[in-house]
């Protein structure tokens, strides 16, 4: 294969893969992919003892602008699943932290990724699938050092 068939080939190949990711990961939650995220992540950061994550945390963590943290943010506490709380010694100090619908929404969801990913490994079966997830991580690797090498010079 030429190498400018390579290259249109992989491109295209993440771009299925990326709308594909999102379909399979669009479930019955009510909410986005990336309130479903935040979510997802607030769900398995913050446990009984932990007062939530600051915004500021989840836009390092979701690769987020701040605006975009707020907005999700002031959207998943309307719909009743996350809450703001303020710090102890400093009102301006503010933690997200999932509430019970939230963690209730976040286990149905993973429940119903759960059920479409064993499909798919059932698809691939057990060695086509072990193979591809270390690819993945591999390839994943591979991206994220190439993008702190850029960023860090």
């Amino acid at each position: 294969m030429a190498q400018g068939d390579l290259v249109l080939e992989f491109m295209e190949t993440l771009q299925s893969l990326k709308i594909c990711g999102r379909e399979f990961f669009r479930c019955s939650a009510p909410v986005g992919g990336s309130a479903l995220r935040l979510l997802f992540l607030l769900h398995h950061r913050v446990g009984e003892d932990c007062p939530g994550l600051q915004p500021s945390e989840l836009g390092d963590l979701l690769k987020l602008t701040r605006p975009t943290i707020t907005s999700l943010v002031n959207t998943l506490e309307e719909q009743g699943l996350v809450e703001r709380l303020s710090g102890d010694g400093d009102r301006r100090v503010v933690y997200v932290r999932p509430t019970q619908r939230g963690s209730a929404l976040v286990r149905s969801a993973k429940e119903e990724a759960s059920r479409c990913l064993g499909e798919f490994m059932d698809y691939l079966g057990e060695e086509d699938g072990r193979q591809l997830m270390r690819l993945l991580r591999r390839a994943r690797t591979f991206f994220e050092e190439r993008n702190q090498k850029r960023c860090g010079d």
